[in-house]
């Protein structure tokens, strides 16, 4: 009784991928990713505008207080005014990678040169 139930699921297998093979390999279906807005092959792309972003420019160190420091920000291009919330956001969320990479052993970075 194994053995004709091992040979049913054996052919139904075989069946399946003989299917399979023939509808993907033989009759392609054309379906591809279709992604917006890219233009067609052989067009030249033109370059993007350049941008300059908020930039972490130094920082000062107060010799009476070792562990206060004062952060010097360029707003460069980005358009944000300096006393906006989003300059605000911005220079913070710099601060805080600033600050995250002094808590990494020297071991474990890598720098590309």
């Amino acid at each position: 009784m194994t053995n004709l139930k091992d040979k049913f699921m054996f052919r139904v297998m075989v069946g399946w991928i003989i299917c399979s093979f023939f509808g993907t390999v033989v009759l392609p279906q054309g379906a591809y990713a279709q992604v917006l807005n890219l233009p067609s092959p052989g067009v030249m792309v033109a370059p993007s505008a350049v941008t300059v972003p908020v930039l972490m420019k130094g920082l000062r160190v107060h010799p009476d207080n070792p562990l206060l420091f004062d952060f010097i920000m360029d707003a460069g291009q980005s358009g944000l005014a300096l006393d906006s919330t989003a300059f605000r956001d911005e220079s913070q969320k710099l601060v805080k990678y600033f600050l995250a990479s002094l808590t990494i052993k020297e071991d474990d970075q890598w720098v590309t040169h």
